[in-house]
């Protein structure tokens, strides 16, 4: 077992047996890394991991105190026990209902968050003082500004990052697709999370790969020794994981894990996409690293987004990868020429200067405590048997229904009351997460809003018990 999970255990238990009460003060970091042998970053990751589970809570420069937390439990979260090959997306018909309806964002099932938490102001002002020099075609890497401003953002969080490199496009799910169409073939397979972002599968599937699910572990993401050991039949062409805030599960990758992960493309030669559209919204204390920072290796590719953190209408992604801007312009000129210019220039000009990092401070406390309300209402209002996954960042909720409920069934018995989740069959190739739903925390517990989560769970209440009759 790794060191860091060791000590989280270990304080984990002596927290439920009640060593340390509620309230009580534990160890400080740098006593407990005298007292075990360890490095103070092995302690910090493992206060980090109590913390999520809400075991924990912090207090500036007041140490960690113990708490109980009946509104989540990481224990209920279900994975596969094994690698999977699926023949493909198996829900289409839900996604597209989902894309398709109008009343999808009055419910919990888009990850989208609340515009109250976004800077809308700012950005129309920004908007209105653009000149008229943006009315011709762009370069089809994107405005040169912005991918500048981009670099200069991100480069702590990656190591080399050049503005020549990166490439802007019209969300993230554009990013995927040209990363899919420039990598991989008809035929190729493609190692995957189980559960993961259905649009991965979307796209996959439409090029015909074949989909190899990996289980996530809470604490740990992606099981590596499972990666591995698929990775020795030399049959993988690719890897896509979200390691630092997984949709949907929220589940963080320690470094250690990013290290090994890096280290088992490189040795395999495979190609490794990381999709990090929540990695600003990650609630530690420090913004975590991208897979490029673990390793000198150049097929890592990199996509991100705005659309989360920022502003979803403007549709601004990006992407990167060292030596494979030849295939993504290729790519990208099937999808689009170049991506909208005026919403280009008014995200550079917010980069410009540092009210993104003040917003992104601001956003992600707004949506820890959005996090805890969503947490409390749902631990009281939902079926008896249900069990919460509690993000360790981002917008998303990952629910183990009780034994026997179908979320598809939820999905549709709520959709007719115009309340929209979203099931777990679209998070896999197959069935393993019909007993799974995700919900979007990312708008405020309004009044409406309230109502709407308790309807919700009303109907899941309701179904449940018909289940047992």
């Amino acid at each position: 077992m790794l060191k860091y999970r060791a000590l989280y255990e270990r304080y984990r238990g002596l927290i439920d047996r009640g060593v340390y009460a509620p309230g009580e003060k534990l160890p400080s970091l740098r006593d407990v890394a005298a007292a075990e042998g360890l490095g103070l970053n092995t302690v910090r990751t493992a206060f980090d991991l109590l913390e999520c589970d809400g075991l924990v809570r912090p207090l500036e420069r007041g140490g960690y105190y113990a708490r109980r937390s009946p509104s989540s439990n990481l224990s209920g979260f279900v994975a596969p026990d094994r690698v999977r090959e699926t023949q493909g997306l198996s829900a289409a018909q839900k996604i597209d209902l989902l894309l398709a309806a109008g009343g999808a964002s009055a419910g919990f099932a888009l990850a989208e968050p609340d515009p109250a938490l976004l800077p809308v102001a700012r950005l129309e002002r920004l908007h209105s003082s653009l000149s008229g020099n943006w009315i011709s075609y762009g370069d089809q890497r994107g405005e040169e500004e912005l991918r500048r401003r981009i670099a200069a953002t991100y480069h702590p969080y990656h190591g080399h990052l050049a503005a020549e490199d990166i490439v802007v496009t019209n969300g993230a799910t554009e990013a995927i697709g040209i990363a899919v169409r420039a990598i991989v073939g008809p035929g190729d397979a493609v190692a995957v999370e189980s559960p993961t972002y259905y649009d991965f599968l979307r796209q996959l599937s439409a090029a015909r790969a074949r989909i190899v699910e990996v289980p996530v572990r809470p604490g740990l993401g992606m099981d590596l020794d499972l990666l591995e050991a698929r990775l020795r039949s030399r049959d993988i062409k690719c890897v896509i994981v979200q390691p630092n805030v997984q949709n949907p599960t929220g589940i963080m990758m320690p470094e250690e894990s990013k290290h090994r992960l890096v280290e088992l493309a490189s040795r395999s030669g495979v190609f490794l996409i990381q999709d990090d559209v929540y990695g600003d919204l990650s609630f530690s204390q420090e913004r975590p690293g991208n897979l490029s920072l673990y390793g000198e290796y150049d097929r890592i590719v990199y996509i991100s987004s705005f659309s989360k953190n920022l502003a979803p209408g403007l549709r601004i992604g990006w992407m990167y990868a060292l030596g494979l801007n030849a295939e993504f312009m290729r790519a990208k000129s099937l999808f689009s020429l170049s991506t909208n210019r005026p919403a280009q220039r008014v995200i550079a000009a917010y980069l410009a200067g540092g009210a993104f990092r003040k917003h992104l401070a601001a956003m992600r406390l707004a949506l820890a405590a959005q996090r805890d309300e969503y947490l409390e209402l749902l631990s009281e209002a939902l079926p008896t048997g249900s069990a919460i996954a509690r993000p360790e960042g981002g917008c998303l909720l990952w629910i183990a229904l009780p034994r026997g409920l179908d979320a598809s069934r939820l999905f549709a018995a709520a959709a007719k009351e115009g309340i929209f989740c979203a099931p777990g069959e679209l998070f896999s190739g197959g069935s393993f997460f019909r007993g799974h739903l995700r919900v979007n925390f990312g708008y405020r517990l309004t009044e409406a809003k309230r109502a709407q989560l308790v309807r919700l769970c009303a109907i899941a209440r309701g179904l449940s018990n018909s289940t047992y009759v």
